[in-house]
This record gives structure tokens, C-alpha cells and sequence, in this order.
């Protein structure tokens, strides 16, 4: 028959098999009557090593201390204990040990046996759990953005971040609804978006406990609980991102210097006035304003002088615009800044007396001086106006005939307004022709040089020769430069002609030397654009190298405006050209802007007055005073005089009674080809040498 009982090998072979350790000893001397394998390897010593050694051995002497108490309660009860314990095992590895102690009484003598569980993986599970709960935890509350949880819109935690966002307590905000912290008008979609349970974001809008709003991106997650579900809520405060979009849309429509419409606002705002001009029957007027002394107050007084100018001008504008598009007794106004010294005004109006109004309103803002960094400065605007529908019906044709009326208005004196008319249109034409043709003209070879002396009053002395460009067009003829010279600053092509005048006159004087003229000197003027170009006293040396002449040979004339540049760098430049030996002057003298004291400090060598002074003498004694002050001055700087456009005897002899001795005009000579100047100079010399 087979046994029906267990032998105690065959228990031995079942305690070995199980993961637990189990272990038995004797109560009253806690001596070890059984381990199993898995007990003895926690000490790491074989099961024969434990047994009948104290438990103190096993563990050691410092854990039999810790576990004595549980031993001896469940010696004195007789009932079981449970207790965690670790240690380190033979990798230095923690392990998490469940321990149960469970007494026998009913052997004799006494039993205690101990069933020892591993439970590290479960240990290090729920150690792992806490500690990512714990980083959950400090992330939710040191993130800067808010953050709620919510079940079916109930709120049932929020963070710091969303209470600093809502200016409530925590208490004021667990346990309300969400749709409350949002505006009425929105609840209908923050109700839609909870009842479809989608995990989405979206842009809203909080209430604040002050009743101020919040702009907000909305991030919805959903968070599956073992009891129930629940919505995660990332509040995103869009402050920062609305001001940065807010102020990208104002940039680029907008001026950043007066905060005015720019060139960006134009064509859809004029598309607007232009269809409201049609629906209404109003009339509607481009004006287009060039303020006319900002490039001198930015070479005089800094950049951000010449800014704080513009600001000043722009509010006065403002002022008088009443806004945008804001109705006020002349018509409805919008100002905008093109760029630079320019800005545009749009105007409906019904009379054109309202029109005429508003212009002389504009323009009385110039007369009151502009106060900067303590000084005074005097501003005026060229204004041209276009017309719709007659002077265009696009805001481009608008703009551009405003643009050509300004440019007339300047060329007229400035402070002046000017109506663009059919006589500016063929005058626009022309410049766009002359624009288009100006480029042949230096391949072709059509500048040719002229050439007018420069005489003492009496006739007898030649001081030098100042040498004027034309352009013999084939089929317009001879064309002064007052034509052409702006058109070719505008298309970058003043550099090669003024290059050009400067080698064929130093040519000239190979020529005049030969004729007899040992101390020939011509005259040459210059732009703006080839005295501020970095090669350009480079580009002198060169001219006077290729012609063999000395820089003796050669007068360079310059504008006030030229020497009213960065003092330092305008005085380095004309140090180096008369240590060429050239002769300097200041062309047009008394229509600048030049200081006495910015003039003193100089090298130049020539004073040339303008012939606008010089016309109106002797009847004149407002000419007459400039022109005596303007010798006066000279004479005080050691620096001869030059006046231009010399035309009668009652001029040339006023001008010997006031000391002046250099006459250049048609008294003496017209300017005349090089050809014609060569015989011109050989009668000349002939008559000097007594010859003739």
C-alpha cells in the first residue's frame, strides 16, 4: 500500500524548493533546530553551520538587538509578529526582507519558527512610486504655468502658479466648478470641450478674483485613476506671447521712432479712402511733406538730435491730423511716416477751401522753433499735394505725383507747397527719361565740359577756371546739370561722372600749360556722395597722377552742407587735400547753414558768394548788407572771395568798392567749350604780355 505520510527528507526537499526562508528554533534558548537553504545562503553559510547556534549568529549581533523585542512579545503572547528589516547582500545590493515570527507551544519544549519573504522588488516598486510622486508633486508646484485637476468640471487640486494666476486662495478655488473662472460668453465651449472628453488645447480666457481677464492656452490631458478619471488642465498665462504678437503687428505697420503708420499702412488704408471718396462723392488729397533741414541738424548735432526733431514734428502733425481718421473741420486726416524726413497725409474734403485750410494750418507748425538739447532750431516742410481721381486713382500714381509736386516745391525754395499740375507730370517724365538714358550717356560719351574764367574786377588777373558739365543730348541738345545731376545722385551715378569731370578738366590744364598759363588752376565741383566716399582722396591723388599735373593745379569746391558733417572726419579729409597742395572753397556761400566758428577752424581757401546775392545789388540793401558782411567775414579768416554771377558794371564796381576781388559771370565771360576756352585764354595771355 502506498504511505499516506510525509517523510522528513522529502519535507526538507519541499522547504528548499519554496523562495521563502524558513527556519525553526528552540523558544527558551533560541537555539536553530532548522534553516532551509534559502536561510542559511542570507548569512551565507550552509544549513549544518545553523543549526544548534543561537540566532544571534545568524543575524548578528546588532540585528539581534533590533529584532529581540518582537522575539520576546511573541514569547510572552504567544502570538505571531511581523516585521520589515534589510540588508546588504553579497553584491552590496539592499534587499527588503518581510519577517514573520510564529510560535509553537504545542511541542515540547517550545517552538519558534520564522518565515522570512524577500520583498525588495515590491519595496523598490512602491519606493520608485512614491519618489515619482514626489518629483509629480514638486513639479506641480514649481511650474510656472497653472495646472488643475478636475473631475466632470469639478476642481479637485490646483497649483501655486494658477492661484498666483487667479489671485485666489486654495481654498477659494477646490471644489468649485472651472466654468466660474471663465468669462460668460465662453462657458458654452469650456462646457463642450469637458462633455466630449478629448484630450485638446485651445485659447480662452480666465476671470481673476480683481474681475481683471487673462488671456490663456488652455492643454487638456486626461489622467485614467483606479476609482474614477480625471481631466489634467495646463493653464498657459499668454500675457507675454498677446504683447510680443501685439508689438510684432505694431512694428511692421507702424514707425518705431513716432509710433506713426508706416509705409506698410498705405496702399490698404488709401484702398480704403479711395473707395469712401467714390461712395461719398468727397474729394481726396495726397499731401506729401519732405521736412527740409533734418540731414543738417543730424550732421551738426547727432542722430539723436535729428530723432528727437522728428518726434517733435510728427506730434505737431499729429496734432493737427486730430488722429486717425478722426472728422474735424477740415475733413477726415491720416498722417503716416514714409521713412526718414518724410511723411503723407491723406485728407477728405468736401470744399476745396477746407483743403487750402488745412495746408496753411500745416504749414503755420513750422513757424515755431523746435526746441532741442537747449537749442532752437528752425524747421520747414516742401509739401506736394495730389488730387484723386484727377492726379491718379491708385495710391502708387497718388503718392508718386504727391512725391514730384514735393520735389518741385523744394527745388522752388523750399517752405513751399506745391499742386501737382500736368506741367509736373511731363516734368516727372522727363526726369524717368533722363533716369533711363543717363547710363548711355557716360558709354556714348555725351558730357562734354564748359569752361568760365575767374577774372579780377578789373579784368587784367586770371585766378583759375572753374570747369561745368552739360550733356549734349542727341535730341534734346545741350542739357544743364541742374537737369540731370539730382537723377544721377538718385541712380548711383554721380560717382563715375564727377570721376570723369575731374579727369577730363585736369586734362585741360596740360593743355593751358602749354599755352602759357604756368599757374593754370581749374575748379571742380564736387557731391556730397564722392566727399563722403572712403576712396575719394584716393581717387583725387589717382586723377592727378594720370593727368601729370600737382595738386596745385586743381580747386575743389564744396558745399557748406559737405563741411558740416563729423568735424573730425571732415577735417582729416580736407588736411590731406591741401597737403596736395589743392585750393578749397565753399561754393554758394551764404545759403548754408556754416557756423562762424565751424568755418575758422577749416583749411579753405575761397569764399565763393552765391549769385543769388549778388543779382539783387547794389539796389538791393538787404543784399547789399549780406554781401558787405559776407566780405567782411572772409577778410577777418584771411580767405579770398569769390562772387559768382557778375552779369552788369553797376554789380562789378559795387563789389570793388566793397573789397571784393574775384568776379566770375558773364560780364566777363560765359562758360564756353574747351575748345572755345583755349582761344579764349590765348587772347588773354597775348593781351597780358602786351601782345595784342
Amino acid at each position: 500500500m502506498p504511505s499516506h505520510s510525509i517523510s522528513f527528507e522529502e519535507l526538507k526537499q519541499l522547504a528548499n524548493s519554496v523562495p521563502a526562508m524558513l527556519a525553526c528554533y528552540e523558544s527558551s534558548t533560541l537555539t536553530c533546530l532548522y534553516a532551509n537553504d534559502a536561510y542559511a545562503q542570507l548569512s551565507s553559510r550552509r544549513t549544518d553551520e545553523l543549526i544548534g547556534k543561537n540566532y544571534a549568529l545568524h543575524v548578528g549581533q546588532r540585528e539581534a538587538s533590533a529584532i529581540r523585542g518582537y522575539i520576546d512579545e511573541v514569547l510572552a503572547t504567544g502570538k505571531p509578529a511581523h516585521y520589515e528589516r534589510t540588508y546588504v547582500d553579497a553584491n552590496q545590493l539592499l534587499r527588503f526582507l518581510e519577517v514573520s515570527l510564529l510560535p509553537n507551544r504545542d511541542a515540547d519544549p517550545d517552538r519558534l519558527f520564522v518565515l522570512i519573504s524577500d520583498i525588495t522588488q515590491h519595496r523598490s516598486a512602491e519606493i520608485a512610486a512614491q519618489d515619482s510622486a514626489d518629483r509629480t508633486r514638486k513639479f506641480f508646484e514649481a511650474s510656472e504655468e497653472g495646472i488643475l485637476f478636475h473631475t466632470n468640471g469639478l476642481i479637485t487640486d490646483v497649483n501655486p502658479s494658477l492661484l498666483r494666476m487667479t489671485g485666489c486662495s486654495e481654498s477659494e478655488v477646490i471644489g468649485r466648478q472651472t466654468i466660474e473662472f471663465v468669462p460668460s460668453a465662453l462657458r458654452p465651449e469650456v462646457l463642450r470641450v469637458i462633455a466630449s472628453g478629448v484630450e485638446t488645447s485651445y485659447e480662452s480666457v480666465i476671470t481673476r478674483k480683481d474681475g481683471s481677464e487673462l488671456n490663456v492656452e488652455y492643454i487638456i490631458r486626461n489622467l485614467a485613476l483606479k476609482k474614477n478619471s480625471q481631466r489634467m488642465v495646463i493653464v498657459r498665462d499668454l500675457t507675454a506671447r498677446k504683447d510680443a504678437e501685439a508689438r510684432i503687428r505694431f512694428l511692421a505697420f507702424n514707425d518705431s521712432l513716432t509710433g506713426l503708420p508706416n509705409r506698410g499702412q498705405v496702399d490698404e488704408r488709401f484702398a480704403v479712402f479711395i473707395e469712401q471718396s467714390a461712395a461719398h462723392q468727397w474729394s481726396f488729397a495726397t499731401l506729401f511733406l519732405d521736412l527740409d533741414q533734418v540731414k543738417r541738424v543730424n550732421d551738426s548735432l547727432g542722430h539723436h538730435a535729428g530723432d528727437a526733431l522728428l518726434c517733435e514734428v510728427a506730434a505737431r502733425l499729429a496734432g493737427v491730423c486730430k488722429g486717425d481718421q478722426i472728422t474735424h473741420r477740415y475733413g477726415e486726416a491720416w498722417l503716416a511716416r514714409l521713412g526718414g524726413d518724410e511723411f503723407v497725409i491723406a485728407l477728405h474734403y468736401v470744399e476745396r477751401s477746407e483743403l487750402d485750410a488745412f495746408v496753411s494750418v500745416l504749414m503755420a507748425l513750422f513757424n515755431e522753433p523746435v526746441r532741442i538739447e537747449a537749442r532752437e532750431l528752425r524747421v520747414s516742410a516742401s509739401v506736394g499735394v495730389a488730387i484723386y481721381p484727377q492726379d491718379g486713382q491708385t495710391a502708387t500714381q497718388l503718392l508718386k505725383n504727391a512725391d514730384a509736386a514735393m520735389y518741385f516745391a523744394k527745388n522752388q525754395g523750399r517752405a513751399t507747397v506745391r499742386y501737382f499740375d500736368a506741367s509736373l507730370a511731363l516734368a516727372a517724365d522727363f526726369a524717368l527719361e533722363t533716369e533711363q538714358e543717363l547710363s548711355a550717356a557716360m558709354t556714348q560719351q555725351q558730357f562734354e565740359l564748359h569752361f568760365q574764367p575767374q577774372l579780377s574786377l578789373d579784368g587784367t588777373r586770371l585766378f583759375g577756371v572753374e570747369a561745368l558739365i552739360r550733356w549734349n543730348h542727341p535730341t534734346r541738345g545741350l542739357v544743364s546739370p541742374e537737369y540731370f545731376i539730382r537723377v544721377a545722385e538718385d541712380v548711383h551715378l554721380i560717382l563715375p561722372i564727377g570721376q570723369w569731370v575731374m579727369d577730363q578738366a585736369l586734362l585741360q590744364v596740360k593743355l593751358w600749360q602749354a599755352a602759357g598759363w604756368r599757374e593754370a588752376r581749374v575748379a571742380v565741383n564736387l557731391s556730397s556722395n564722392q566727399f563722403r566716399d572712403g576712396d575719394f582722396v584716393q581717387n583725387v591723388v589717382s586723377a592727378l597722377e594720370r593727368a601729370n599735373v600737382s595738386g596745385h593745379c586743381l580747386e575743389l569746391e564744396l558745399t557748406e552742407r559737405m563741411v558740416m558733417g563729423e568735424q573730425s572726419q571732415v577735417l582729416a579729409v580736407l588736411r590731406q587735400l591741401k597737403a596736395l597742395g589743392i585750393t578749397l572753397s565753399i561754393d554758394d556761400f551764404g545759403t548754408g547753414f556754416s557756423s562762424l566758428s565751424r568755418l575758422r577752424s577749416l583749411p579753405i581757401d575761397l569764399l565763393k558768394i552765391d549769385q543769388s546775392f549778388i543779382e539783387d545789388i547794389p539796389e538791393s540793401h538787404s543784399a547789399l548788407a549780406v554781401v558787405t558782411s559776407l566780405i567782411q567775414l572772409a577778410k577777418g579768416l584771411s580767405i579770398q572771395v569769390v562772387a559768382e554771377g557778375v552779369e552788369t558794371e553797376a554789380q562789378r564796381e559795387c563789389l570793388d568798392l566793397l573789397g571784393c576781388s574775384i568776379a566770375q559771370g558773364y560780364l566777363s565771360a560765359r562758360p564756353m567749350p574747351a575748345d572755345e576756352f583755349l582761344q579764349w585764354l590765348s587772347a588773354f595771355l597775348n593781351r597780358s604780355l602786351g601782345r595784342g
